[in-house]
């Protein structure tokens, strides 16, 4: 037996996960110019997990029957999902063009 509040946190999920996604992305950034010296394959593959779950909350937004929540998801995970595999590319292409 689902309670009201369990069935709007379950619509919910994919907005939730995007924010959170959203805020560790951006947190990952601002360590990653406190901490200059950890090896670039560190971020490369927290990037790569964080790009993973944009795929995972597009997934989830898609599944939900809630239509608000479906154009949120779909539109909000594809931008960020886009700009993050961009930037993703842009990191790999600066990392080819500095090493010898």
């Amino acid at each position: 037996m689902e309670t009201k509040t369990q069935g709007a946190f379950t619509e919910a999920k994919p907005i939730v996960l995007t924010l959170t996604l959203v805020l560790a992305s951006i947190l990952l950034l601002v360590i990653g110019w406190q901490l200059p010296n950890v090896n670039f394959w560190v971020y490369f593959f927290l990037y790569s997990l964080i790009d993973f779950g944009f795929l995972f909350s597009l997934i989830l937004g898609i599944r939900t029957k809630n239509k608000p929540v479906m154009f949120f998801s779909v539109i909000a995970n594809s931008i960020f999902f886009a700009a993050l595999s961009s930037f993703i590319f842009l990191l790999l292409l600066g990392h080819g063009i500095s090493e010898p």
